[in-house]
C-alpha cells in the first residue's frame, strides 16, 4: 500500500486528480489548491455540537426549500473543504458528493483548526457565490461569530431567517467558568 506522503510527493494535484484520489482513500482530506491535507478527528465536544446543530436545522428547515448536511465536500473555488454543516438548497440528488452550493456554512472551532477556520477557510468560502453566512461556534464556551454576506461577495447579514438558541446547540455540555 503506497503511504501518503509517498502518494502526495509523486503528483501534480489539480481539482480533478484530487477528487477521483479522495473518492478512493479510507479517510477524508480536504484540498488546499495544492497539495491533500488530512482531516482529523474532533472531540466529544465537537461532534456533540455539530450533532446537535445538525439536529436543530434539520427540524427548522423542515419545511423550507434548504437542507442541513454534515461533514459533505464542498467545492470553494480551487480548493476543497468538508465543513462541519453546511445548509444548501434542495431537493439534492441523492448521490451528490461534492457540493457546489452552500448558503451558510458552520465550523466548530478548536485549538488545532482556529485560525485555519477563522482565517484560510473565510477566504476560501468567499469563492462559493451563494454563501450568504458563515458561522464559527465555540466549542470549549458558548459563543458564536457570524460573518454574514451580501449578493455579490460582501460580509454582512445572515442568509436564513431562523433562530439558532446557542443553549440548544451545547445542550448537555458543561464549561469551566
Amino acid at each position: 500500500m503506497i503511504g501518503f506522503m509517498d502518494t502526495v510527493l509523486d503528483r501534480t494535484w489539480t481539482m480533478e486528480t484530487f477528487l477521483a484520489w479522495e473518492d478512493r482513500q479510507g479517510g477524508k482530506y480536504e484540498f488546499d489548491g495544492r497539495d491533500p491535507v488530512p482531516r482529523t478527528g474532533g472531540s466529544f465536544a465537537h461532534q456533540d455540537i455539530v450533532f446537535n446543530l445538525r439536529g436543530l436545522l434539520g427540524r427548522l428547515l423542515a419545511e423550507q426549500p434548504f437542507r442541513a448536511i454534515h461533514e459533505i465536500r464542498l467545492r470553494a473555488g480551487t480548493r476543497i473543504r468538508y465543513p462541519d454543516v453546511v445548509v444548501c438548497p434542495s431537493p439534492l440528488d441523492q448521490t451528490t458528493r461534492t457540493l457546489i452550493d452552500a448558503v451558510v456554512i458552520f465550523e466548530v472551532l478548536s485549538d488545532d483548526t482556529a485560525t485555519t477556520d477563522r482565517v484560510d477557510k473565510l477566504i476560501d468560502y468567499a469563492a462559493v457565490p451563494s454563501l450568504r453566512s458563515y458561522a464559527l461556534l465555540e466549542q470549549t464556551a458558548v459563543g458564536a461569530t457570524l460573518f454574514p454576506r451580501e449578493p455579490g461577495g460582501a460580509w454582512m447579514l445572515p442568509g436564513l431567517d431562523l433562530m439558532l438558541p446557542l443553549a440548544d446547540l451545547y445542550q448537555g455540555l458543561t464549561f469551566a467558568a
